[in-house]
């Protein structure tokens, strides 16, 4: 997941490791931590890989910079993982906004299919929440939980609603332009 998130930021040009660690905890929010201790292997893995290649660079009165940058074995993951389909995991909605803020440099056909496969994500969701009322309603316990576990629900199913139409209307947005 975070190997297409670095590969994107480097298919913008080369950076260094504390700009990807800072733009990295801007994208994943303010109450996941990344530290260097997961990018730094995460740099490493994708160096020995070759998916990118690392240069120093000297700094004044301090020690060498580590500047990454994207190789052309790292350029054809990239493009591998953008048009990958969405696992479903507890990181699909992360993974589709690494993917979504990397849209610019894929063809739209690997846009709407990610799209697509969001909007299926989003129903499948969808439909569990629904039978889990369902079960809910009919099941014997505490009155009280029961009407609580269903607003619970009922703002799963509110949250996902919203996230579906959004999703329906780039869709639509993007078959329609002549992107």
């Amino acid at each position: 997941m975070y190997d297409l998130f670095v590969l994107g930021e480097l298919m913008v040009g080369d950076t260094h490791g504390y700009q990807l660690q800072e733009r990295l905890k801007r994208a994943v929010g303010p109450v996941r931590q990344i530290s260097s201790g997961t990018l730094y292997p995460l740099l490493s893995r994708l160096v020995e890989h070759g998916w990118i290649s690392l240069r120093l660079e000297e700094q004044e009165g301090g020690r060498a910079r580590k500047i990454y940058k994207l190789t052309e074995a790292g350029r054809e993951r990239f493009f591998e993982l953008m048009a990958s389909p969405l696992d479903y995991t507890s990181e699909t909605e992360l993974v589709f906004h690494f993917k979504m803020s990397n849209f610019p440099f894929v063809t739209k056909e690997v846009r709407l299919a990610s799209l697509e496969q969001y909007l299926n994500y989003l129903q499948h969701n969808l439909k569990y929440v629904d039978s889990v009322a369902r079960m809910i309603s009919s099941k014997k316990m505490d009155e009280r939980k029961r009407v609580q576990v269903l607003r619970m629900l009922d703002h799963r199913k509110h949250v996902g609603l919203a996230d579906a139409e959004w999703v329906t209307k780039e869709l639509e947005r993007m078959k329609s332009a002549g992107e």
